[in-house]
């Protein structure tokens, strides 16, 4: 009996996994710097739009809904192809297509960030 050969495609695992690490990078970044202006509040420079209240709704949307989103799309798209046996370049253009709405849709919530509209 001849073993089966299967190969994957990673390109869009490679693509969450940088996206992943892009937005841990900036979303833990602002992070950081709302941790430290809650002990140095001069921190914000005097720029209303660098003011806790502003920033921090930035951190939590990078990190909770970038970060952590594109780690879980990573994880299903890795382990899905090796759990089914199947490949998923054949959606390529969904997948393309699924990483692009996840960035465009944090990136609003995060230009909408700290505007209160009365």
């Amino acid at each position: 009996m001849e073993l089966e050969k299967f190969s994957y495609d990673n390109k869009i695992v490679k693509m969450f996994a940088y996206a992943t690490i892009l937005w841990g990078i900036v979303g833990m970044t602002v992070g950081l710097l709302v941790a430290l202006q809650l002990v140095f509040p001069a921190l914000n420079f005097g720029i209303p739009y660098t003011t806790f209240g502003r920033i921090r709704p930035l951190h939590t949307n990078a990190v909770i809904f970038a970060f952590v989103g594109n780690g879980i799309f990573m994880g299903v798209y890795y382990s899905l192809q090796r759990l089914l046996k199947a490949h998923v370049q054949r959606c390529a253009e969904q997948n393309k297509f699924l990483g692009l709405a996840t960035h465009y849709s944090v990136c609003c919530a995060n230009a909408s960030a700290g505007h209160h509209h009365q």
